[in-house]
C-alpha cells in the first residue's frame, strides 16, 4: 500500500472515531449546578470589589473569567432590565417581564421575583449556547444590592 493511501485511510478513520465519541463527550462538556452557584458567587464577590462597571464588562467579555463552557452570568438591574449577559450582548436593556420561553411561561419575572440574597433555581427553556437548541434549562439566581445575578445549567438528559 502506497504511504498516501495509508494516510488517506488513517485520516478517514480518525474522522469517523472522532465523530462516534463527539456526542458521548459533549454531555460531560457541561457546567454543573454547583458550578453555575460558584460562578455567581465570584461574580457578586468582584461586584462587591471592584465595583458594576468593572463586573458588568467583566461578565461581557466572551473570553473573560464568567464564562466557563456553556455557564456564563446574566444579571438584571434594580429596573428589572438586563444590564449585562454574558452570551448575547442584544438582551441588554430587556425587561425581565417581556422574557417568556418557547412553551410562553414567563420566567424573566420568576428570575427577578423568585432570587433571594441566598439563591434560589428557577426552571424554563433557554437557547443553548453549544448546541443551538432550546433545552431544559435551571438556574441559580442571587438578589443582591439591588441586582439580581444569574447563572443557570442546561440539562440535556
Amino acid at each position: 500500500m502506497r504511504l498516501t493511501t495509508v494516510k488517506r485511510l488513517v485520516s478517514g478513520l480518525a474522522i469517523v472515531f472522532a465523530a462516534t465519541i463527539t456526542p458521548a463527550l459533549a454531555g460531560q462538556d457541561r457546567g454543573s449546578p454547583e458550578e453555575a452557584q460558584a460562578l455567581v458567587s465570584r461574580a457578586v464577590a468582584m461586584y462587591d470589589q471592584a465595583g458594576a462597571a468593572a463586573t458588568f464588562a467583566a461578565i461581557e467579555d466572551p473570553k473573560g473569567e464568567f464564562r466557563d463552557r456553556d455557564l456564563y452570568i446574566f444579571v438584571f438591574g434594580p429596573a428589572r432590565s438586563i444590564v449585562a449577559h454574558g452570551v448575547n450582548h442584544d438582551l441588554d436593556g430587556t425587561v425581565a417581564d417581556t422574557l417568556k420561553d418557547v412553551d410562553g411561561a414567563a420566567f424573566g419575572t420568576r428570575l427577578v421575583d423568585d432570587a433571594t440574597s441566598e439563591g434560589a433555581w428557577v426552571d424554563y427553556k433557554w437557547n443553548d449556547p453549544v448546541s443551538g437548541g432550546v433545552l431544559q434549562k435551571s438556574s441559580w439566581v442571587v438578589s443582591h444590592d439591588g441586582h439580581v445575578f444569574g447563572a443557570g445549567v442546561y440539562k440535556t438528559d
